[in-house]
């Protein structure tokens, strides 16, 4: 009984943690709401400058022959 007793414990001090990990993060995604958004919006940018510099020197090349 020692030991069913034991996992248990360990079981919710395991949930406490892993509760204070969640909590803590929706405390920090609500103090900065654009943080998630802003990399998002860069990677889109980032993409899409590189996409229209690929086309522009496909353009170019394709002018010199």
């Amino acid at each position: 009984m020692d030991r069913n007793f034991y996992q248990q414990k360990l079981a919710q001090e395991h949930q406490r943690e892993i509760s204070q990990e969640l909590a803590t993060r929706n405390l920090l995604k609500e103090a900065d709401p654009n943080a998630s958004s802003t990399k998002g919006g860069a990677w889109i940018a980032e993409r899409v400058v590189l996409v229209a510099l690929t086309i522009a020197v496909l353009i170019l090349l394709d002018f010199l022959h």
